[in-house]
């Protein structure tokens, strides 16, 4: 007579890459798998897969990171874009003609889905790519204008952005000694100087930057938008100026000014917009440090540290000194 047993609760599994392999020969029409390899862990786990002759990217959702309903708005957002000749790395249907697959794992029901694989590789930004790469922004930003789906997704607001961030890393920054009452200054400025009314609200990405785009010579391919949803269009765009102000020391400004003439090429921007770009590349900061706290079963709480805390702060006094403004 067996003994038995309770499964222990977990926050994250990882699923077998021999499993998964098994799942897509057996879930997707691209030809029998010889590979499946995990790529990396992050918000989700991205799994490399090599047919005979075409590779693809298995992304496994993280259960609770992303609900049923999220996963479906940006897998419909992407079916979209393709149907209208944007290149991003575009979902695949599985036998059944749905976007996703269910698994059950040991935390819960997670969502499977099958990308094709962005050709190229990950771009060193330069002038010349930072203007195609505002071009694609704005493609993007125009083509959404008539995105219409049922399913719903966090709106990338001030909620999101600020207040929801807010109230996760608080109590963790003031046990560190971190400045907490500067970054919320910081974050009612940045809310009292903006509408809605006042901004070009829509669809957005949420991440666009050089790690979420590949580059084949003439072509820029976008993926992962996991962090797409309503929101507003200077975050969007201020997010590519956060990531040259952290990797591209001393190359930001004229790789900026590119990435901006491409992106009006095709859309325009306003005095208003053009004004909140560098409080939203705030704001990413003010994000970012929330998502670092809020997902411990991904990175741990080793990286949470007074040094997180400074560095954090060190980087919106940066932004506080660039715009000429004083916070308190």
């Amino acid at each position: 007579m067996g003994i038995a047993m309770n499964i222990f609760p977990v926050m994250y599994s990882m699923l077998s890459s021999d499993a998964l392999r098994d799942f897509v020969n057996e879930n997707f029409d691209v030809g029998q798998v010889i590979t499946c390899k995990i790529l990396n862990r992050g918000l989700n786990d991205t799994y490399a897969v090599i047919t005979g002759d075409c590779r693809y990217i298995l992304r496994v959702y993280r259960t609770p990171w992303r609900t049923r309903t999220e996963v479906y708005y940006e897998l419909e957002a992407l079916d979209f874009l393709v149907q209208h000749g944007v290149s991003v790395s575009a979902p695949i249907r599985n036998v059944d003609g749905n976007l996703a697959s269910e698994v059950v794992a040991p935390e819960g029901l997670r969502y499977v889905t099958l990308f094709t694989y962005a050709e190229g590789k990950r771009p060193q930004l330069d002038v010349s790519i930072s203007y195609e790469y505002g071009k694609t922004v704005a493609q993007i930003h125009n083509l959404t204008d008539d995105f219409v789906t049922s399913q719903t997704r966090p709106g990338l607001n001030f909620t999101y952005l600020l207040d929801e961030p807010l109230k996760i890393f608080t109590p963790t920054m003031k046990e560190y000694g971190g400045d907490i009452s500067y970054v919320q200054s910081f974050a009612r400025a940045i809310r009292e100087r903006f509408s809605k009314q006042d901004m070009d609200f829509g669809f957005c990405h949420g991440d666009f930057h050089d790690w979420n785009a590949h580059w084949n010579g003439n072509k820029l391919t976008i993926f992962d938008f996991d962090c797409c949803g309503p929101g507003y269009r200077a975050y969007d765009m201020a997010v590519f100026l956060w990531n040259l102000k952290m990797n591209y020391k001393g190359q930001e400004i004229e790789n900026w000014m590119s990435f901006m003439q491409g992106y009006g090429a095709l859309r325009t921007i306003t005095d208003t917009q053009l004004d909140s770009i560098p409080w939203f590349v705030a704001a990413r900061r003010i994000w970012l440090a929330g998502i670092y706290l809020s997902n411990e079963d991904v990175w741990g709480m080793g990286i949470i540290n007074d040094g997180f805390f400074r560095s954090f702060v060190d980087q919106l006094k940066e932004d506080e000194s660039a715009m000429g403004i004083q916070i308190r």
